[in-house]
């Protein structure tokens, strides 16, 4: 069993990762073979049938533990990782897969490894993409009766709704202290935007550099954009309203 990272960096390098489309991930030998310490007894040549280039990649006799991040893997479309039925030894270790980049991703096939939470993660994040792409669907079909207020308002609650369900991800992996220095990280940045406020800038920067090692430097941009484009929704959608009782 190696550290899934570890064995990540030795088997495929960064600069192949954004060609990869396909990563398969087995427990056993290329036979089908349930394998011991990463060697099977029947077959004398080990990873044998191992595909090690973009865009696929097979790999067998295969065993990780810990945190497995593919978020290098920005153009991965199907991910599948199976362990073995025959003993807890023979399972995937995995406890952190980290896909938060894959946009690209359709088929995600995961057996015998203890990854629940990912799994109801996924699924909240479907039926949840679900339900925007139904709101959509329904304004597209009855665009003669929205106005671009009607549109703008729509746009801007699943914006807030997206950075809701974003922040309550995340929170999920902080610490308590670390949620609040989050929420008032948000705040400040709403006060920036709407009053250019001194003090609140320089809170902002303080709190950024609090979190640094807790959220990567993106995560905190990417974040704070989302406050900006929200400000933005708003901001428009008031001098429509002043607009029309004009």
């Amino acid at each position: 069993m190696v550290n899934a990272n570890e064995w990540l960096n030795e088997n495929i390098p960064k600069n192949q990762r954004a060609q990869a489309t396909s990563l398969i991930i087995y427990r056993q030998c290329y036979s089908g073979h349930t394998t011991y310490q990463n060697s099977c007894y029947y077959c004398s040549n080990r990873n044998k049938k191992n595909s090690l280039g973009p865009p696929s990649y097979l790999f067998y006799d295969t065993l990780l533990q810990g945190e497995l991040d593919l978020n290098d893997f920005i153009n991965l479309q199907s991910l599948h990782i199976h362990g073995n039925g025959y003993g807890q030894d023979q399972q995937q270790k995995l406890t952190s897969l980290k896909i938060d980049k894959c946009n690209k991703l359709t088929t995600l096939y995961i057996l015998y490894t203890p990854v629940s939470v990912l799994s109801k993660h996924l699924v909240t994040d479907c039926n949840r993409s679900k339900d925007q792409v139904e709101k959509l669907t329904k304004i597209i079909r009855n665009i003669k009766g929205f106005g671009l207020g009607d549109i703008k308002l729509a746009t801007n609650k699943m914006e807030e709704e997206n950075l809701e369900y974003q922040v309550t991800y995340i929170k999920n992996k902080l610490t308590e202290d670390c949620q609040l220095w989050l929420e008032t990280l948000l705040e400040a940045q709403r006060e920036v935007l709407q009053s250019g406020n001194t003090f609140a800038r320089k809170q902002l920067e303080k709190i950024k550099k609090r979190l640094s090692n807790e959220l990567t430097a993106e995560k905190i941009q990417e974040l704070l954009g989302k406050i900006v484009e929200i400000n933005e929704l708003e901001v428009q959608l008031n001098n429509l309203k002043i607009q029309e009782n004009q």
